[in-house]
């Protein structure tokens, strides 16, 4: 019910969290910022848990994710972006003059997009 809030949470600043959020987020019960920033990094294809992180290491280590890209794609054709190099389609240059690249994810909302700008600094 409130993954979407802590994966919000994923993508602020320690310094704008509620102190609990930061202090549950470094006891490693929610996901961090730095933890799920990974995941927005290449190779794309890691680091998917978006309420703990918890799972993460063992859910990469066995290749889950990436079985469960190989059944989407036999059985719907749907190729998963981490399959290929970023490209103009999804990836677009936001701020020059800080040189970062920022994803554009076409399925996401005004607010991911705005907090995914905001990931670009990543820091906790």
């Amino acid at each position: 019910m409130f993954s979407q809030q802590f994966h919000a949470w994923a993508h602020g600043k320690k310094s704008k969290l509620p102190p609990p959020v930061v202090a549950l987020q470094d006891a490693g019960v929610l996901v961090s910022r730095s933890q799920h920033g990974a995941h927005h990094r290449p190779p794309y294809n890691n680091n998917y848990c978006i309420v703990s992180g918890i799972w993460n290491e063992f859910l990469d280590k066995h290749k889950v994710f990436e079985a469960l890209e190989m059944v989407l794609f036999f059985k719907l054709g749907v190729r998963p972006r981490s399959w290929s190099e970023p490209n103009s389609d999804w990836i677009e240059e936001t701020e020059t003059h800080s040189q970062v690249t920022i994803l554009r994810l076409d399925y996401c909302s005004d607010v991911d997009v705005e907090m995914i700008i905001e990931m670009s600094n990543i820091t906790d």
